[in-house]
């Protein structure tokens, strides 16, 4: 699932893909695949228009957006619509939405409600997870003998993978209420298959620059695609402008260069995407606090595939280099927090009922399930199954991650995200507000089918005893659970795994 800007010139990513994969690379289960980032933004963009929360940018990105067709009929299209709302972070439902031909003039004619409220819900809960990182206090750092010191050095990472027509960076740097300001220290990726990238580089993102913004999009020569992307801004107003910003009229002109676009497709090897990540035009540091988003994903992905990413991920903290003084920084006081690496998954939940098995069949009819018969072996259907397939409960996900290398990991089906905790009422004050749910028996139903899970794998500093408490002020606060839970975990509502 790769391609080149050039195409006499084969990507590394090409280069290290399994032939398997490069000879399915144009394949009708790719194209299904990749068409799922418009009924992402489909779905969200109905949201924003009914009111249930606000997003400048979700117009600008949609435009041109059709979506996945799917030929069933209109009523298993509403058994689709009603049983899959899975989608990437920050979007709608992926693969089984209404397609964009019964949708009218307004993404919002051709979705139900039911599908409305579990789009917000999703986008709310990932957006608390992302929220809880970059809030999280990492100026204290542990010492040696437990306490902790100021540290003000630090970069937080944000790695969004299959991120389609998300709009999360431009929300959190732009939008109302923005977490993300000018001199933060916040480094953004953004990855996807390198055809979607370069739309995204060149048509999407160009788009949705608020007024009074320059846009640069620099491509890597050495990869062919990716970008470093440039945003100046030379406007007062309240998009663009942190509070010190519209305070102080000398220092409107701000520039962003922490934004990335990475082109890869995530069925290939993992260690050629941190090569991608950690060149030198993109500045991604293996020792600084990061997290990687995977909304609805993981689900895609073949199982085995599904399970490589995640052990990169779980290896990929690395100890910082040598302080000034020729030590490392994991054995000086008061120089570095122990690096870690969060990731924020949300995914469906099949279980092995009836509506779990609906989820599966609707998205095998769209072209992008694998066999039906696990021991099918026919040659008209080769593919391997998918993870969706293979990880079908809340604790099949949790192990996975802890069986991949997170430390810990703590989750929780969406209805119990949404009634306790992680959605605030506020939030779910506004979406009543929005319109009338007449289907709430299948609304439970439907959020108990999809999960939100936190998992955490740190590198500690040397030495068990100080390991684990290195690590819990640290990153494991972000697997917190009660009153003091960073993203809303409650006791009693969630499940929480050790390695």
């Amino acid at each position: 699932m790769s391609s080149n800007s050039n195409p006499s010139s084969p990507s590394p990513h090409q280069q290290h893909q399994p032939a398997q994969q490069q000879r399915g690379n144009n394949n009708e289960y790719d194209k299904a695949v990749k068409s799922t980032a418009d009924d992402a933004i489909l779905a969200k963009l109905s949201c924003v228009e009914k009111g249930y929360y606000d997003d400048p940018f979700i117009s600008a990105m949609s435009r041109g957006a059709s979506g996945l067709v799917n030929k069933a009929t209109a009523s298993s299209m509403r058994s689709c619509s009603t049983s899959i709302s899975g989608s990437r972070q920050g979007q709608g439902p992926r693969s089984c939405r209404h397609p964009s031909s019964m949708m009218g003039n307004s993404a919002s004619s051709g979705t139900e409600p039911i599908i409305r409220r579990g789009t917000h819900a999703r986008v709310k809960a990932v957006d608390r997870a992302i929220d809880a990182f970059l809030s999280i206090p990492l100026s204290a750092t542990c010492k040696n003998d437990g306490t902790t010191t100021a540290n003000r050095n630090i970069v937080r990472q944000v790695v969004v993978l299959g991120a389609g027509r998300d709009t999360t960076y431009l929300r959190h740097r732009f939008g109302k209420g923005s977490t993300i300001h000018n001199g933060d220290g916040v480094r953004w990726y953004e990855v996807d298959h390198p055809s979607v990238i370069v739309q995204k580089a060149h048509s999407w993102l160009s788009s949705c620059i608020p007024e009074g913004c320059s846009y640069e999009c620099d491509v890597n020569v050495d990869t062919g695609n990716s970008y470093a992307v440039t945003m100046t801004s030379q406007k007062g107003g309240t998009i663009g402008s942190s509070s010190d910003e519209q305070s102080n009229p000398k220092s409107r002109t701000t520039t962003t260069s922490n934004y990335h676009l990475i082109g890869h497709d995530l069925r290939s090897s993992p260690a050629t995407l941190f090569e991608t990540l950690t060149h030198p035009r993109h500045q991604y540091d293996r020792s600084m606090p990061t997290l990687f988003v995977l909304e609805c994903v993981m689900m895609y992905l073949p199982e085995e595939a599904s399970w490589d990413l995640l052990r990169h991920l779980a290896d990929s903290p690395i100890s910082p280099p040598p302080s000034s003084s020729g030590m490392p920084q994991d054995d000086d006081d008061s120089s570095s927090t122990s690096p870690f690496v969060a990731v924020v998954v949300y995914d469906p939940i099949p279980s092995n009922d009836r509506f779990g098995q609906r989820m599966i069949d609707n998205l095998q009819r769209a072209g992008i399930t694998g066999r039906k018969d696990p021991g099918s072996s026919s040659d008209g259907d080769k593919r391997p199954q998918l993870s969706l397939e293979r990880t079908r409960t809340l604790s099949d996900q949790l192990t996975k991650l802890t069986q991949s290398g997170f430390d810990v990991a703590v989750g929780c089906d969406m209805m119990n995200a949404y009634d306790h905790g992680i959605l605030s009422m506020d939030d779910r004050r506004r979406a009543a507000r929005c319109e009338m749910l007449d289907e709430l028996e299948e609304f439970v139903l439907l959020m108990k089918h999809y999960c939100l899970l936190v998992g955490v794998s740190s590198k500690g500093r040397k030495g068990d005893e100080n390991e684990k408490s290195c690590n819990k002020c640290v990153g494991f606060q972000l697997c917190s659970v009660g009153k003091d839970s960073l993203v809303g975990f409650q006791e009693g509502r969630c499940v929480v795994v050790h390695r």
